[in-house]
């Protein structure tokens, strides 16, 4: 289902009206241009894409659960990860006979968005250009592979927990009660765009939203920093489960914390990585990254020699 957004055009009026105490120069359409480059994996110089580079989707999860979800992938579990519908915390269409009951959250958000597939078939991930995902989820961070995302599948501009959230729930809650569900949809609709088409265009509006407008350019690091930051992130609406099958086989670069760093090995060499070309990335019990090293380390240990959490065997990375 397509949203109601043209995100094209709402990228085009911020950058034609940036505001009056700012004139319109040249610089804010480099800079929503560079954004949307950035997201398609090509750099300031570059003419071509690196393959290796772009937006993914990540999802993150509890260490303590890879090993669960490596089995289930070796043993071709038709749900290798599963959502919380599979996990039987919710229930579609299922209103147990309480005179108090009430939908919960995440089955009143699910009910709002534009789900032809119904929400026990979606998986949701954020977007990432080159960092370790959203640590409240789990200190580990999947990156699937570009293939792994179809070009229609739906992502939303924000978190989906915002449509029951100000000022969007305020927007909805000033219908009358039995018109709130059929206005919710409405809101998600505006939020909506497709991973092919509409992707590169959100990430630049994005950028020009939150980093302004200026007479310099912005640098990819400062475009990768506000894809995905702390827990303001795009949120991708995936369509069926994945296994190990759908992540990078190759070695890992990952994403050093103070915490995980005490339980890492030291890594036999390090060189700065700019892609998303690893299949895991360890983000550390705290989450907290170290942001004045910012280093991705390229070692050729198994992941599963470097955290003592993963499997003797772990086939996140290789398999």
């Amino acid at each position: 289902m397509k949203g109601t957004t043209d995100w094209t055009l709402e990228l085009d009026h911020l950058v034609q009206n940036p505001g009056q105490q700012v004139a319109r120069d040249d610089y804010t359409r480099a800079n929503a241009d560079a954004a949307k480059a950035t997201a398609a994996g090509r750099g300031p110089d570059a003419s071509e894409p690196n393959p290796d580079a772009g937006t993914r989707m990540v999802v993150n999860l509890s260490s303590v659960h890879v090993p669960a979800f490596c089995e289930a992938s070796r043993n071709k579990d038709p749900k290798p990860y599963k959502n919380a519908y599979d996990l039987d915390k919710y229930h579609i269409g299922d209103r147990p006979k309480k005179p108090n009951w009430k939908l919960k959250t995440r089955q009143i958000v699910d009910a709002a968005l534009p789900l032809d597939e119904g929400a026990e078939n979606v998986y949701f991930g954020a977007v990432e250009l080159n960092g370790p995902g959203i640590r409240f989820y789990g200190d580990v961070c999947l990156v699937l592979r570009r293939e792994a995302v179809e070009p229609n599948t739906i992502v939303l501009d924000r978190n989906s927990y915002d449509l029951v959230r100000a000022p969007i729930r305020d927007i909805v809650e000033q219908k009358p009660q039995d018109q709130q569900p059929q206005a919710r949809k409405a809101e998600a609709l505006k939020l909506c765009g497709a991973w092919h088409d509409d992707l590169g265009t959100m990430v630049a509006l994005k950028a020009v939203q939150v980093l302004g407008v200026r007479r310099r350019r912005y640098t990819t690091g400062q475009i990768s920093e506000i894809v995905r930051d702390d827990e303001d992130y795009m949120e991708v609406l995936k369509v069926g489960t994945f296994g190990t099958d759908q992540l990078p086989s190759r070695p890992a670069y990952l994403w050093m914390t103070r915490k995980s760093r005490s339980r890492l090995q030291a890594p036999s060499q390090s060189s700065y990585a700019g892609s998303m070309s690893a299949a895991a990335v360890v983000t550390g019990r705290t989450g907290e990254a170290v942001r004045h090293r910012r280093r991705y380390y390229r070692t050729g240990a198994r992941i599963c020699r470097l955290c003592q959490n993963l499997a003797s065997d772990c086939p996140v990375i290789f398999h």
